[in-house]
């Protein structure tokens, strides 16, 4: 049996995709995407690689590039896997800054309004079972499969804690408003007397995993401390540009236990 090849006119590709008849016309006649061919009646044909193509075309200029940078980043020396990878970083850095611009305006905003004090209580109450489902999908999906178990284990030692996690987040409160003081005071990230706090910050994780938060693990949690969008946005919150400081005092930390130094 053989295997359908599914070819779309122009305006069969147009509609699917969301733009022009015209559009479609003016990137085959500048060359940035031919159809797979004329059929004897004329028709412009679309294969799966022009449809790739269009999509990929179609990435670049909802970031703003022009057609002669699309056309050169397309006929470059890098895979579609490779722009795409790069591409997709760059929005995710993007997206970064972005919350971190939020965040400090709505923080601007709630003390300007009176309310800082409330909204910064708002982030130490547990998450919504949908909420946390979000976090876990993702984690699963950045980390791979071996992650799912990972948060299964957590969830049962939260459950096993004397408060639960309600406790856990009172105690996380107390950690992170000390953190936020020595930043706000001048300190830098590798700074001696962040030691006592940054164990406790460790301690609560391993008692939040149910197994020993290692140096590897303290590095790791602030690597995802700045993969995500939410949780810079929660820490920019606390302070503005606490998010950066926060997961490099981890990582001196981490560091200095790696070493015993």
């Amino acid at each position: 049996m053989k295997t359908r090849i599914e070819e779309f006119t122009v305006g069969q590709l147009a509609r699917l995709a969301g733009v022009s008849v015209r559009t479609l016309h003016h990137y085959d006649d500048i060359g940035l995407l031919k159809p797979a061919h004329i059929a004897g009646n004329g028709y412009r044909l679309y294969g799966r690689s022009e449809m790739l193509r269009l999509q990929e075309i179609m990435f670049y200029r909802a970031a703003g590039m022009s057609l002669d940078e699309v056309g050169r980043l397309l006929d470059g020396p890098a895979t579609a896997v490779e722009r795409l990878i790069r591409h997709r970083d760059r929005l995710q850095q993007q997206s970064l800054r972005t919350a971190r611009i939020i965040a400090t305006l709505d923080a601007t905003i709630a003390h300007l309004k009176g309310e800082r004090d409330m909204e910064l209580n708002d982030l130490y109450t547990p998450f919504s079972e949908q909420k946390q489902a979000e976090y876990e999908a993702w984690l699963v999906n950045e980390y791979g499969p071996d992650m799912a178990a990972g948060i299964a284990a957590s969830r049962a030692a939260v459950e096993k804690l004397p408060d639960g996690m309600a406790g856990a987040m009172e105690r996380l409160k107390d950690i992170e408003t000390r953190l936020v003081a020595a930043y706000e005071s001048g300190s830098a990230p590798g700074a001696e007397d962040l030691h006592p706090i940054l164990e406790q910050h460790r301690a609560l994780m391993s008692d939040m995993w149910g197994r020993e938060c290692s140096a590897d693990g303290f590095a790791g949690l602030a690597d995802m401390y700045v993969s995500h969008a939410d949780f810079v946005a929660r820490y920019e919150r606390l302070s503005p540009k606490f998010s950066n400081w926060l997961p490099a005092a981890m990582r001196v930390h981490a560091g200095r236990l790696r070493y015993g130094t």
